[in-house]
């Protein structure tokens, strides 16, 4: 389990998806959850059909 710590910058609009900027970093470390306001999430990472990472935030698991 590899954490990646992001905050407000890092999330996009309605808190629910990563930047392009930090879901390239997530990709690009490996990454499986994040840490957002001292929670951790588990997320999942796709690719646009332009094969830009996206990654989605999921369900709180600590």
């Amino acid at each position: 389990m590899k954490i990646m710590q992001i905050g407000w910058a890092d999330v996009c609009g309605y808190g629910d998806w990563l930047t392009p900027e930090a879901a390239l970093k997530f990709a690009q470390g490996g990454y499986t959850y994040v840490e957002f306001q001292g929670e951790v999430v588990k997320s999942e990472l796709s690719f646009s059909d332009d094969g830009t990472p996206m990654v989605g935030l999921g369900k709180d698991v600590a």
